[in-house]
């Protein structure tokens, strides 16, 4: 969408956790470096947990890509509202590993032969379960049960608990003792400060190949800082959408007047602008958020606020356009008609994007 128009060689502020932007705030730094001492020193149970949006995803992909692929064998669970047997079974999958058809005493042993085949290969084994909070108190029980495997003490899986802060609430319960006793790293992710975030806007900025590394005003990030508690993904949102707006008014810097607008037109369409509000994925109100950067685009070209018409039609008429594949087809080329014109090159990916947004692949409009 604005990529071209700020010289970024992709979106500095996408939602998707990815290791390639990831910012090492002290914070950051210090909870990686308990991580590998967990890892190294044969610990017992890890824990990481943070807020919603914190980075707990992102830093732990970083984790796993500078392990030695070569010497670790890694099952990373997101699934975490399951029940034991299921627990297994996806642990099993993970790892390969052929479990149908057989019971939980069979799937048992299947585990434990292949843990200690890893551990005579001097490989290491980690698992990660994310979203820790979600996991019953019995599947807890069942993760304590796996952790028993064991050669000579030594412990034959590593294993991490990523989730919310009521995840340590959960841990404390009566009923998990046995588990809690053997939790030897804890590290609580905080948010960041006014200085980190001003440090992370500029490090995702760089890592998108931005020139300009103060495209953001000190108080247009101090803005966003207060009304994103310094939570990183609330940042990317805020963000995200304030370059739209930047590109829409044709604006080189991103002042305070583009924050204001972004968080305004939020309440407007009632998504809010607090940390959870925030982090809602929601696309209630996308006429209107269209409607209001089509009325921006009117002013630079007429070309522009057709091609916008023409996909304002495709957003309200999706679900009828789903099963007419002709009508989308014929509006299809009268997109690629108007980007034939002279100077509508620039705004070709701006529309692709928007496209992409509503399910449809940009292979498929560009084969229109």
């Amino acid at each position: 969408m604005y990529e071209a128009f700020y010289g970024f060689r992709e979106k500095p502020f996408n939602a998707l956790p990815d290791p390639d932007f990831l910012y090492l705030s002290k914070k950051h730094e210090m909870a990686l470096t308990y991580l590998e001492y967990g890892l190294s020193s044969q610990s017992g149970f890890m824990v990481l947990t943070g807020e919603v949006g914190s980075g707990k995803t992102t830093l732990l992909n970083y984790l796993l890509r500078n392990l030695d692929s070569s010497a670790s064998r890694v099952a990373l669970i997101f699934q975490t509202n399951i029940q034991p047997l299921e627990l297994l079974e996806a642990i099993l999958a993970e790892w390969n590993l052929p479990y149908a058809g057989k019971g939980r005493t069979e799937m048992y042993e299947l585990l434990n032969n292949y843990l200690l085949e890893c551990y005579s290969e001097q490989h290491r084994v980690l698992l990660i379960l994310d979203e820790a909070q979600n996991l019953p108190f019995e599947t807890l029980e069942e993760v304590r049960m796996i952790s028993n495997l064991n050669d000579e003490k030594v412990p034959l899986v590593h294993i991490i608990f990523a989730g919310q802060p009521n995840l340590k609430d959960k841990l404390n319960s009566p009923r998990l003792t046995q588990l809690r006793q053997r939790v030897t790293v804890h590290y609580h992710l905080e948010p960041l400060d006014i200085d980190e975030t001003t440090i992370y806007i500029q490090h995702r900025l760089k890592s998108a190949g931005a020139a300009d590394l103060n495209l953001f005003s000190p108080e247009a990030v101090q803005t966003i800082f207060e009304h994103s508690n310094g939570i990183p993904r609330v940042v990317n949102l805020i963000c995200d959408l304030a370059l739209v707006y930047g590109f829409a008014e044709q604006r080189r810097s991103i002042d305070t007047d583009i924050i204001t607008m972004v968080l305004q037109d939020r309440r407007k369409m009632g998504l809010g602008v607090g940390m959870q509000e925030m982090l809602t994925k929601d696309y209630a109100g996308a006429d209107d958020r269209l409607e209001h950067i089509e009325k921006k685009l009117n002013e630079l070209n007429d070309n522009v606020y057709e091609i916008a018409l023409i996909i304002r039609k495709l957003i309200k008429n999706r679900d009828a356009l789903s099963r007419s594949q002709e009508e989308i087809s014929l509006l299809h080329k009268r997109v690629k008609a108007l980007e034939e014109k002279p100077g509508m090159a620039a705004y070709q990916e701006m529309f692709y994007s928007i496209l992409q947004e509503l399910g449809h692949a940009k292979d498929e409009h560009r084969g229109a």
